[in-house]
């Protein structure tokens, strides 16, 4: 019994002198300064029964600035995420990088990034993008987020969440920056401020070389019920071009008119030459077709800030400068940032945007 007990004894010295420890209900592996990290779960009424049969249920991170809210309410800035990514995937460790919510706390922290509350968007589906947009042949994530995931941030008190659209910015990269241009230009009564990197745009010179590539593998495949079957197995990443294919049967669910549950494609499978009717359905969808459709609503936005790289392999750098130029003619608040890099550098932007976007919310 003495052993017993002076064993014990020396145990409880040593924890209190040499370690100290907390269990947490939850899985917990980044801790944040400048936030309090909650999920905003939506089981959404759009989302039910979409044709791919994605999950309805909707697990949205939300990054809420520590300490009293503003009188106004903090505000909000939607976080997209691109192609094969999803909002509570940004939260995952990385080798040799920074998660993104890790580096928004610590520009936060050193008044690079306006305190506000950061939700980053749960709108994956199997293929692994929605593109942020009503389509036919993924479901309702344009209303999903515009008002489901709008009202649901604006309904909860624990977010203190401001209720006027200048305190509201869409934000995102890629595929992201492309649903930022469209969900701002669509509801400038939400947004104030739209930030989009490197979006899809300029379909002539972004998509087309991809469907070129794609669409002869995918037809000696036996289309997207094959593509499917190979994503499950595990057998289509072992293939170089699955990025490509993947990135093709995203944009066809988003853009194409649908035809026995599959996009009809805008090549000429013989010729490669593009069908005019059928690409003039896809041309709806980019970007320099849509804003110029909304003219009007771009002007109620408050401010869009765009960036590309000079490199970009999707040749996305020259889109985003005719999304500048047209927004400039339109008479829209535009600023252009560009650098020297490639479409995988983009994580890098995110800082000097967000620089840009507490720039305009201090005045």
């Amino acid at each position: 019994m003495l052993d017993a007990f002076l064993a014990e004894f020396k145990r409880s010295v040593f924890n209190r002198q040499m370690m100290q420890y907390d269990v947490q209900p939850h899985l917990a592996v980044l801790e944040f300064q400048a936030f309090t990290l909650h999920t905003l779960v939506i089981e959404s009424e759009v989302l039910k029964q979409n044709p791919l049969g994605d999950p309805s249920r909707r697990h949205c991170p939300v990054l809420v600035p520590r300490g009293p809210a503003p009188q106004d309410g903090w505000p909000v800035v939607l976080m997209l995420s691109g192609l094969s990514s999803n909002g509570p995937q940004s939260f995952n460790l990385k080798s040799y990088e920074q998660p993104t919510p890790s580096v928004l706390d610590a520009a936060c922290v050193r008044g690079e990034a306006p305190r506000a509350c950061y939700v980053f968007c749960d709108a994956t589906t199997f293929w692994g993008g929605s593109q942020f947009i009503d389509s036919e042949g993924q479901g309702r994530y344009g209303t999903f987020i515009a008002h489901e995931l709008h009202q649901a941030i604006l309904s909860s008190e624990l977010f203190s969440a401001s209720k006027r659209s200048q305190r509201w910015c869409v934000m995102g990269g890629s595929s992201g920056g492309y649903g930022a241009l469209q969900l701002g230009s669509r509801h400038p009564d939400k947004f104030g401020y739209v930030i989009a990197l490197a979006p899809d745009s300029f379909f002539e010179a972004s998509a087309l070389p991809e469907l070129r590539t794609a669409l002869p593998i995918l037809n000696r495949m036996g289309g997207l019920k094959k593509l499917k079957e190979d994503l499950v197995s595990g057998r289509l990443m072992k293939r170089k071009e699955w990025h490509t294919l993947v990135n093709i049967a995203v944009m066809g669910l988003s853009y194409a008119p649908l035809k026995n549950g599959e996009p009809v494609w805008p090549i000429d499978l013989d010729t490669g030459r593009v069908i005019p009717e059928v690409w003039k359905e896809w041309l709806r969808h980019d970007p320099l077709d849509f804003l110029r459709s909304r003219l009007t609503a771009l002007l109620s936005v408050n401010a869009f800030y765009l960036d590309a790289g000079d490199r970009d392999q999707f040749q996305l750098q020259y889109g985003t400068r005719q999304i500048r130029n047209l927004l400039s003619e339109a008479g829209a608040n535009v600023e252009y940032a560009g650098f020297e890099g490639t479409h995988f550098d983009l994580g890098e932007r995110r800082r000097p945007a967000w620089v840009w976007l507490q720039s305009h919310w201090r005045t």
